[in-house]
């Protein structure tokens, strides 16, 4: 069977650190927190306004804050209560965010639902609407709006919907059960999407070391009208949307350009499984799968409430073996470290690892020696060594005029770099950004 890939790229699987041996084999495990702290700002655009106050009794799925601006998602009640507090609290980024806080009853008592019907029968019309009303957005870790992504603009034509099975960054197992688990939500989220966007074509790409959930997704993609599937080539950064475009379709998306311009959308497969819940029973984006690994006692993928705390599942785990040294959501590819175990999950968490303070120390950075490495790794074939040279410089115009906004951030130069230099093209890309170079 052929497996896709692009060029460049790495090979973590390789040696130690895929880390995802410990999770991939344990089935999905709901957890319900006592309380939980929900950020109002989770998803890419302006943060949502609450609509609720201290004292308030709301229910399972209620909207607790509502949409603001074109790209605005309503944020719902994760468990039934009392609203306990609208706060101020520190979460993962630089400034604090506005939260809402809910003591849990523990009667998960719904809101009224709005169903629009199966997904072959539903109309099509009313999909991404109600994609949007269920607050619905990016649940591999980008967080953009689903239904902003699903509304083209003039002139714009997508002829495939990919949807993203890949999980190509280490540690991370979520989507992997969740396709093992409930491929028919999966599927039916992207026939859901489809008639939705008018598109004929819908393509399931997974990597070949899940191929118990790409035969569980093929198996529930037989039949369906306009779905296949494609095996990826096991690599990082696979799951890119660049980098997944090339390997399914072999169209390349242009310098600057966003994947429409290839006439694709992609889409994650839990966000495929969330739009289901939303078109057939009404129910809005309040859970995720996370994967929690690293040196806690129970290694898990969790089905957990939107706003539970990183000490509670951490708890849900059986604790530490020893004392942690860092905690990050994510892979370690592109994890981000946590200020502390206060922070919330949200939509864009699909995996919490902690390390004891030995792996969690700095690798000492040395001279770079010029064996080009990180050319060879990078995926959208950069220069990261001359890139570093002009970043480190303040030659940010230069850097600009190469390409380095094409940079995905994926790490993989610093992972091959055998001086470990930590190359500053985030930073590079954020002062490009904000002074409109």
């Amino acid at each position: 069977m052929s497996k896709l890939s692009f060029r460049g790229g790495i090979h973590p699987l390789k040696e130690k650190h895929e880390g995802k041996e410990a999770t991939k084999s344990k089935p999905i495990r709901p957890y319900v927190p006592e309380e939980v702290c929900i950020p109002v700002d989770m998803h890419l655009g302006a943060p949502s306004i609450p609509c609720v106050k201290k004292g308030d009794l709301v229910k399972l799925g209620q909207v607790v804050a509502e949409p603001a601006g074109p790209r605005g998602i309503p944020v719902h009640a994760s468990v039934s209560g009392e609203v306990t507090a609208v706060i101020s609290k520190q979460q993962l980024y630089g400034k604090p965010s506005t939260c809402i806080l809910i003591r849990n009853d523990k009667q998960d008592t719904w809101v009224d639902c709005h169903i629009l019907g199966d997904v072959e029968t539903a109309p099509a019309d009313k999909i991404i609407g109600a994609i949007r009303d269920a607050g619905i957005c990016g649940m591999g870790g980008a967080c953009f709006p689903t239904h902003a992504k699903m509304v083209l603009p003039e002139g714009k034509t997508v002829d495939t919907i990919l949807l993203n099975g890949s999980e190509c960054e280490t540690f991370i197992t979520a989507d992997h059960r969740l396709m093992l688990e409930e491929p028919q939500r999966v599927v039916n989220g992207l026939r859901a999407a489809m008639r939705a966007m008018g598109v004929q074509k819908g393509v399931i790409a997974i990597e070949e070391n899940k191929m118990d959930a790409y035969e569980a997704i093929k198996k529930a993609a037989a039949g369906r009208e306009g779905i296949s599937t494609a095996l990826l080539k096991t690599k990082y950064p696979q799951g890119g949307e660049k980098q997944l475009i090339k390997a399914v379709t072999g169209r390349e998306v242009p310098s600057g350009g966003l994947p429409m311009d290839a006439h694709v959308v992609v889409l994650n497969v839990a966000t495929a499984a969330a739009i289901t819940d939303a078109v057939t029973e009404g129910k809005p984006s309040i859970a995720r799968i996370t994967t929690v690994t690293g040196i806690v006692n129970e290694p898990s993928n969790l089905l957990v409430r939107i706003g539970t705390s990183v000490s509670e599942l951490i708890t849900a785990c059986g604790g530490t073996s020893e004392e942690p040294g860092k905690l990050f959501f994510g892979g370690s590819m592109t994890g981000l470290a946590l200020p502390d175990d206060s922070v919330s999950v949200t939509k864009a968490n699909n995996c919490l690892v902690v390390v004891n303070k030995k792996d969690a120390a700095l690798q000492e950075t040395t001279e770079c020696i010029r064996c080009s490495r990180c050319i060879a790794a990078c995926p959208i074939m950069l220069n990261p060594q001359r890139l570093n040279i002009l970043c480190e410089a303040g030659n940010l115009g230069q850097a600009k005029k190469e390409n380095v906004m094409d940079c995905i951030l994926c790490h993989s130069c610093h992972y091959v770099c055998p001086a470990r230099i930590n190359f500053p093209f985030k930073e590079a890309k954020e002062k490009i950004a904000a002074r409109r170079i």
